[in-house]
C-alpha cells in the first residue's frame, strides 16, 4: 500500500488551498436592512400616501419574509448607495421590486416591475436615481 509523505501531502495540500478563492461577504439583504429603524423608516415613507400599493409589497416591510439576494453597493456621483432588490413568493418574474437607500438609510427610492414592462417609482427619484434603478434591472436580467 502506497502512502502519501507529510511533505508531499503538506505540498498537496498548501496548493489546493492556494488554488481556492472564497467570495466577498455580500451586502445584507433587504429584511436585514429593515430590521435598522432609519432604513425601515425610508422603506415605510416610500409607500405612504401612495395609492393602489401591491399587497405583497406592503405586507413585506411588515413581515419581512420574501424572496431577495443579498444588497450590492452603488455609486452615484461618488455617493454609495445600498441597493437591494425583493419579489413576489412564487411570481418573482412577474412582480419584482428594486430599492436604493442612501448612506445610512435616510431616503429611499424605489422601482416596481410587473412582467419586466410596468414601472412604477416610490419616492420621486430625479432622473439620475431613476436611471440608476433601471440600470440595476437590466444588470439583473
Amino acid at each position: 500500500m502506497k502512502t502519501l509523505s507529510s511533505f508531499a501531502f503538506s505540498a498537496i495540500f498548501a496548493g489546493a488551498i492556494a488554488t481556492v478563492s472564497f467570495p466577498i461577504a455580500a451586502e445584507p439583504y433587504l429584511f436585514e436592512m429593515l430590521n435598522k429603524p432609519a432604513y425601515q423608516k425610508s422603506w415605510n415613507r416610500l409607500f405612504t400616501k401612495e395609492a393602489a400599493v401591491d399587497a405583497w409589497l406592503a405586507h413585506y416591510g411588515k413581515i419581512k419574509d420574501g424572496p431577495a439576494g443579498p444588497g450590492e453597493i452603488i455609486t452615484i456621483q461618488n455617493t454609495k448607495y445600498q441597493m437591494n432588490s425583493v419579489c413576489k413568493t412564487h411570481d418573482c418574474a412577474n412582480n419584482s421590486f428594486i430599492v436604493l437607500f442612501t448612506p445610512n438609510g435616510k431616503k429611499a427610492w424605489g422601482l416596481l416591475l410587473k412582467e419586466q414592462k410596468y414601472e412604477r417609482f416610490f419616492g420621486s427619484p430625479n432622473d439620475e436615481i431613476q436611471n440608476a434603478l433601471r440600470e440595476a434591472v437590466k444588470n439583473n436580467k
